[in-house]
């Protein structure tokens, strides 16, 4: 158990020596590396970077105590420790929003906010993924080599486009989303102790990036003004954003602060999703047993219809492929947090104002609370077997009592969890159950996947997939050109 304490007998932490060999392997890949600290020391590791240090943590009940029972006492502003505050990467583009924010202020703001994440509110757009998920298939056609994280993208920008703004994908806002440079300027240094200074530097990714946020910024202003300009009476999250107001004083939420939780909704909410997805089916397409498993399942409840919100109770597979995929690939890199005073951990002493760091990929993948942590299992997340056959050690271990919740956190964990987590849960089922149902994915052969660990954990390389039109219950589902007279492949 974890307690914040100053007590002598605490130990220092273990680790590595050697700051310049940490700081170049964090900056590169750092999903192995981490993971073989823990291996090597144990639940809490020391790894010093540049004039700082990590102390990660990978231990449930130890994460359970930074995240929610003594939340209070972590910030979540991880750089200004000693050196006045000032600003993360991330708040280039996402402001002062949910993601970046702390403290008070940031309370305030889940609260004037969590009520548009209610289960009910988000069931609303349950028609909106399964419509979407189902238009952006129409133009694949059988044997087409895909780009799925492209797709998958593509498909989630649409999403949060609609249900955001109310603005289809073909709009400038959503151009002008897709053109935020993810793989250069200062979100690709988030990671690295001088961030702040690469992010000033005046490259030509650099000036690509902040090019793309001012036209970005520029829209979702002109967005803002045309829906004050109307009855209030929209639905997207932009025109609730707009409504609301807070409990004690009435007040609106300021103009900049509309924009900083838009744009961190609007952000996080597709790519972590797209990141989801894409795992999945590079999951599925090696794990053909459980790819058909999905399939069948998809063909029972739906026939030849679209899924409903209704629908989601009975895709008990198909929510465990995707429960399992973002175990092995969590949609974010991390989560970071910095203790107000010195605390101790697992018997460790760890110092106020350092660096702690909670790694999701680390802790999903730690065999003391996953059996075969490394092998693809849907069946851990049902609560009974299926079947005779589906019996083995590993079914329902997921959701067996007594486990510690935060063994496994895709989403955070505590009062800063992830506030669309539900949203995107639900966006992850309704579409694998809606492109499942024309389609399977092989993977191509000779290709090497190799993730990319920054703020989210995605393919370096893209996802090239092959596109097979499948056969649903014994019946070719027709293509776009067959709908006349329904001719087999």
């Amino acid at each position: 158990m974890t307690q914040v304490s100053t007590a002598p007998t605490a130990t220092a932490a273990p680790g590595p020596t050697g700051r310049l060999r940490a700081l170049l392997a964090m900056s590169g890949n750092p999903l192995n590396y981490l993971t073989a600290l823990r291996d090597q020391y144990g639940p809490v590791v020391r790894i010093p970077l540049a004039s700082s240090e990590l102390y990660m943590i990978s231990d449930p009940e130890a994460v359970h105590e930074v995240l929610v029972t003594s939340h209070r006492n972590f910030h979540k502003d991880v750089m200004s420790a000693g050196r006045g505050k000032w600003a993360a990467p991330l708040e280039v583009i996402l402001g002062n929003g949910l993601v970046t924010s702390d403290g008070t202020f940031h309370r305030k703001q889940r609260r004037l906010i969590q009520p548009m994440f209610h289960h009910e509110r988000i069931a609303g757009y349950g028609r909106a993924f399964a419509e979407l998920s189902n238009d952006i298939q129409s133009g694949w056609k059988d044997g087409d080599r895909l780009d799925l994280q492209a797709e998958m993208t593509e498909l989630t920008l649409a999403i949060v486009a609609r249900t955001l703004f109310d603005v289809p994908l073909d709009s400038d806002v959503a151009r002008a989303i897709a053109a935020i440079p993810r793989h250069e300027g200062p979100l690709r240094w988030d990671a690295l102790p001088f961030a702040r200074h690469l992010a000033k530097l005046p490259l030509p990714g650099n000036k690509r990036f902040y090019e793309s946020r001012d036209n970005l910024d520029a829209l979702v202003y002109r967005l803002m003004a045309q829906r004050r300009q109307g009855d209030g009476q929209g639905t997207d999250l932009l025109s609730l954003l707009l409504a609301a107001r807070d409990a004690d004083t009435g007040e609106p939420i300021e103009e900049r602060q509309v924009r900083d939780e838009a744009i961190t909704l609007l952000m996080a909410g597709h790519e972590t999703t797209a990141s989801a997805l894409t795992w999945a089916y590079h999951l599925l397409g090696s794990h053909p047993e459980a790819r058909e498993r999905m399939h069948e399942e998809i063909d029972e409840v739906l026939g030849d219809r679209l899924p409903t919100v209704e629908d989601l109770p009975r895709f008990v597979w198909t929510d465990a492929v995707l429960s399992e995929a973002i175990r092995l690939y969590p949609p974010i890199m991390g989560l970071a947090r910095r203790p107000l005073d010195d605390f101790e951990v697992c018997g460790h002493r760890i110092p106020k104002n350092s660096f702690v760091g909670i790694i999701p990929w680390v802790v999903h993948r730690d065999p003391h609370w996953w059996p075969q942590p490394e092998l693809f299992a849907p069946q851990r997340w049902l609560d009974t077997p299926q079947s005779a056959g589906a019996a083995d050690e590993l079914t329902g271990h997921a959701v067996r009592p007594g486990r510690p919740r935060l063994a496994y956190l895709p989403f955070g964990g505590g009062p800063r969890q992830c506030i669309g987590n539900t949203f995107s849960r639900m966006e992850g089922v309704m579409a694998l159950a809606t492109l499942g149902r024309h389609w399977e994915f092989e993977p191509v052969p000779g290709f090497a996947i190799d993730p990319l660990a920054r703020i989210t954990i995605r393919p370096r390389h893209g996802l090239p997939m092959s596109a097979r039109r499948r056969k649903a219950g014994g019946v070719h589902w027709p293509g776009p050109a067959e709908h006349a007279d329904h001719r087999s492949r």
